[in-house]
């Protein structure tokens, strides 16, 4: 049986690098295209390759340490084009170095430092250890944690709902593409061992995102179905010009390419399965708004705002609550992962608002549990 190609996203071959005349000079991102096109290594470090480490560790401080917002789109862009090698296609030119000594040095320096900047920006957001270890008391924390929501995000879903022009709501759509299309990927990222329970439910939703045995009912292939509705395809390199959406792409592949931040990954995971919900659901009324019907035309948000209902608490009993009752050690990193996650959803919609010129929006603040949630 012939399937139809056309639907499919892979990977491009020649990877998401973008050409000299689009990257800054003397820019992270242009000096990293440089090695991965460069000569293949294993151990030792070209010149370029120290040029390129010296670049991203002032970048990084500049970016991190003074706010400066050129600098985090360059490293965080930078990174994004790394984690795409890891997972693109096995026959891009840049896929031969990710076991070269400078591709992991930049791995590891750029995860240390953002991660090391986002822990220390929410610590006072976390409960204390002894609460942490109390599985009722993380059920909890996790459904009100992934319900708040301050001036802005209301702004934005109420925006999507009831104001987007149809220009707005598919350059929303188009922006959002990226991430649907590696959701999948974060997920088998997340199947390695830990336990048979949390393996089986893990795999019930991967089931889900493949089309529950349906290969034209893969969450994938609805919403390349979406975006043709629109008229639209994805660009091989995301449209951001925005250090956010990038960031919080790349959280999922910080946490999930390194084991020793497995439980966070796990935790950072089950916030959008509890959040979405309202989210699609502003899609949703957004497109009816200008005359579609979501369950045919957009069944990737209409399946996603009732599918995610279900799919938000079976991730906590499912993986959340047993890795707390047989490891409550890790419950302080499952907690950590959904803190991270609030927190790139927040910056998104803080980059949402700005394209959707949102100006008038009072409360900007972190939207994380307050201490009294405790």
């Amino acid at each position: 049986m012939s399937r139809d190609l056309s639907l499919e996203r892979m990977p491009a071959r020649g990877g998401v690098l973008r050409g000299t005349h689009e990257t800054p000079a003397g820019s992270v991102e242009r000096r990293l295209n440089q090695c991965l096109l460069g000569p293949e290594t294993t151990v030792e470090h070209l010149p370029l390759h120290d040029d390129l480490l010296t670049a991203l560790d002032r970048r990084l401080e500049e970016g991190l340490s003074h706010g400066d917002d050129d600098a985090l789109l360059d490293v965080h862009r930078s990174a994004y084009t790394v984690y795409e090698t890891l997972l693109g296609h096995p026959l891009s030119p840049a896929a031969r170095h990710e076991r070269s000594a400078w591709f992991n040095a930049f791995r590891a320096q750029y995860e240390e430092s953002v991660l090391a900047a986002d822990v220390k920006e929410i610590a006072d957001r976390l409960p204390s250890e002894a609460d942490a270890r109390r599985p009722g008391f993380v059920r909890a924390w996790f459904l009100t944690a992934a319900k708040e929501r301050n001036d802005l995000d209301r702004a934005v879903e109420t925006h999507l709902a009831e104001k987007a022009t149809i220009e707005q709501l598919a350059a929303f759509i188009q922006a959002d593409g990226y991430l649907n299309y590696r959701f999948y990927d974060a997920l088998v990222l997340a199947q390695p061992h830990f336990m048979e329970g949390v393996k089986h439910e893990i795999s019930k939703h991967m089931w889900d995102e493949c089309g529950e045995g349906r290969a034209d009912a893969a969450h994938t292939l609805q919403f390349t179905r979406s975006l043709r509705r629109l008229g639209l395809e994805l660009p091989t390199v995301p449209p951001w010009e925005d250090w956010r959406p990038y960031a919080g792409h790349n959280l999922y592949f910080l946490l999930a390419c390194n084991r020793r931040h497995y439980f966070k990954a796990l935790g950072s995971l089950a916030m959008p399965e509890l959040f979405d919900v309202d989210r699609d659901a502003a899609v949703v009324k957004g497109l009816e708004r200008h005359g579609f019907t979501a369950q045919q035309d957009f069944e990737f948000f209409f399946n996603h705002m009732e599918g995610d209902a279900e799919h938000g608490p079976e991730w906590l009993d499912g993986v959340v609550l047993p890795v707390v009752e047989a490891e409550p050690d890790a419950s302080m990193e499952l907690i950590t992962g959904g803190v991270l996650r609030m927190l790139a959803m927040r910056r998104y919609n803080e980059y949402l608002a700005e394209r959707l010129g949102l100006t008038d929006v009072p409360d900007r603040d972190t939207g994380l549990p307050p201490e009294g949630s405790r």
